[in-house]
């Protein structure tokens, strides 16, 4: 049974995808996303037990995102981390452990809940199903699910618990949490989704805020490339090939 909490935050995740020109039957380009609602994004491989880190400011709002963890569950962090910083009112500081359900914390959870709505709307999940699988007495496939989860770009576990919570699946699910990138890989698809990236990156316009300051005088030439260098960039060393050939 759906509670009017879940239908206020589903409606809220809709919305969300509404203004931000998103369809309700298509998948999310979370880089896009992120650059056009101007969230300084840093991805980066941290130990402890979080998945990611909001930070909301008066002109400014920030997202660290765990690489030590599988890509799927970035992508469900970010949800996670979009609810904080646009959703929640007062919101200023969180750590989070996205994809918990954690009802201990009221907004930790509604984080989760309004990820799950707004990676995975039902229109879309519809609209991949195989109309056999979704008759009366049809059965969602595993290779349906491994084709979802990749779609969406989520974890098994995040689209698993998003299909029980619409009624799609007819019985325990736990037997296909185990072996999941082995599952996908015998069906042709690649493991990367369920694997941790480790990558270090920035979504965003960090170097261009570090810029500015500097042309403006607010902080040194040292300060600068030490800014830089935090995300990898050494501006004392760039090996760049110009062409000024006219074409």
């Amino acid at each position: 049974m759906v509670t009017v909490n879940d239908k206020i935050l589903e409606a809220r995740a809709n919305k969300f995808r509404r203004e931000n020109g998103i369809a309700p039957d298509t998948a999310i380009d979370f880089e896009n996303l992120l650059r056009s609602l101007d969230v300084l994004t840093v991805f980066r491989p941290l130990n402890g037990d979080f998945s990611g880190m909001a930070l909301k400011t008066k002109n400014n709002n920030f997202m660290l995102i765990n690489t030590n963890v599988s890509i799927g569950r970035q992508h469900f962090t970010i949800g996670h981390e979009l609810y904080h910083l646009f959703i929640q009112n007062g919101f200023s500081f969180q750590m989070c452990n996205a994809g918990k359900f954690d009802k201990k914390d009221k907004e930790e959870f509604n984080a989760d809940v309004f990820s799950s709505y707004f990676l995975l709307p039902e229109p879309a999940i519809i609209k991949q199903i195989p109309e056999e699988e979704l008759t009366w007495g049809g059965e969602i496939s595993l290779g349906t699910i491994i084709k979802l989860e990749h779609y969406f770009g989520v974890s098994r576990r995040a689209l698993l618990i998003r299909l029980d919570k619409i009624g799609l699946l007819r019985k325990d699910y736990s037997h296909w949490l185990q072996g999941v990138a082995k599952s996908a890989i015998e069906f042709g698809y690649p493991d990367k989704l369920y694997r941790k990236s480790t990558e270090e990156r920035v979504v965003g316009n960090y170097g261009i805020k570090a810029k500015e300051l500097y042309d403006k005088g607010i902080i040194s030439e040292s300060h600068y490339h030490s800014l830089m260098y935090d995300i990898n960039i050494d501006v004392d060393n760039l090996n760049l090939e110009e062409d000024d050939k006219e074409m």
